[in-house]
């Protein structure tokens, strides 16, 4: 039976649980704040740009530095698998002998007694030419044994 009043004993007033709502929000909130620091960058390379030009190191010849330029020979950077390779002004036909080369000029510093470790070499790219050719060229210096490399600013 029905008491008076037309309501059943026991059953008072229907309260929202606020807290598992509360509980969701803030981990959707940490969620969104962390998630952009997850995603990779595209093309970086762990290095540190000069804040001059170089104009200096550039007008004498330095035997204890190699550098190695990088043109794009198209005039419209479409196409990636055209780049020119210029290694301390002698250009270089393709990856293979810039290695050798590489590899050569690190043995003979070494057997002149300079310390290779501190032997730079900068990688000087052109404003258009696409990562993958530094990236060619960082794996060369690196393969050749290489440790101080650097990279100067596109013009």
């Amino acid at each position: 039976m029905k008491p008076p009043g037309g309501r059943h004993r026991g059953q008072g007033k229907m309260e929202i649980q606020m807290t598992p709502m509360i509980d969701i929000v803030f981990n959707l909130i940490i969620f969104f704040i962390l998630m952009p620091s997850f995603e990779a960058k595209e093309g970086y390379l762990p290095s540190n740009l000069p804040s001059d030009t170089g104009t200096q190191s550039a007008e004498r010849k330095d035997l204890n530095k190699l550098r190695i330029d990088i043109y794009h020979v198209e005039p419209y950077p479409e196409k990636k698998k055209e780049a020119r390779v210029v290694l301390n002004g002698e250009p270089m036909n393709d990856y293979a002998e810039l290695r050798k080369r590489l590899r050569e000029t690190r043995r003979a510093l070494s057997e002149q007694g300079r310390d290779i470790e501190k032997v730079p070499v900068v990688i000087s790219p052109d404003q258009v030419v696409w990562q993958l050719h530094v990236v060619a060229v960082f794996d060369s210096a690196i393969d050749a044994g290489f440790k101080d490399i650097q990279f100067t600013v596109p013009k």
